[in-house]
C-alpha cells in the first residue's frame, strides 16, 4: 500500500526517504539479475524534479503528480527499461502521463533519478520500440 509524498514537507529538506520497492514482477518483466529492494529518493534528486516543474500543466498538476510517485512505482500502467541510461521507468497516467526513472544497479537499494510528464507520442514511441511493457490498463 503506497502513500502520497507531501511536496511541501519535502521542499523544507530531508536526507532521504523510501518511495517504493523494486518488485519481483518488475525484476521478471525486465529480466533483471537482482533481488527485490527499496527505492530511495535523496534530497538532491527531489530538487532535480523541480527543474521539470514548467513541463507540467500547472503548479497544482506538478504537486499532484509528484505527490503520487510512490503510487506510480507501486501501480504503473507501463514499465520500461531505458536502452542507454541504465534505468527503470515507471509510467502511469494520472491527469498527465508521468514517468518516474530509477537507476538500476545489481546490489543494494535503488535510487530515484527523476520524474517528469511524458507525452502520448513519447509513450507510443516506447511501445513501438518494445521498451515499454504494458502492466495494466488506465483506470
Amino acid at each position: 500500500m503506497s502513500h502520497d509524498l507531501n511536496v511541501g514537507d519535502l521542499s523544507k529538506g530531508f536526507i532521504n526517504i523510501k518511495i517504493g520497492k523494486l518488485a519481483n514482477e518488475v525484476i521478471d518483466l525486465l529480466n533483471l539479475n537482482r533481488e527485490p529492494c527499496d527505492i530511495i529518493m535523496w534530497e538532491d534528486r527531489f530538487k532535480y524534479i523541480e527543474k521539470h516543474k514548467q513541463h507540467f500543466q500547472s503548479e497544482e498538476s506538478y504537486k499532484k503528480h509528484v505527490s503520487q510517485i510512490p503510487d506510480i512505482i507501486e501501480n504503473p500502467n507501463y514499465i520500461a527499461k531505458h536502452p542507454s541510461s541504465n534505468s527503470i521507468e515507471y509510467i502511469k497516467r494520472i491527469d498527465e502521463l508521468m514517468l518516474v526513472a530509477v537507476r538500476i544497479k545489481n546490489t543494494g537499494n535503488l535510487a530515484f533519478r527523476t520524474a517528469y510528464p511524458l507525452s502520448e507520442l513519447q509513450l507510443q514511441d516506447y511501445i513501438n520500440k518494445g521498451t515499454a511493457i504494458k502492466i495494466k490498463d488506465f483506470e
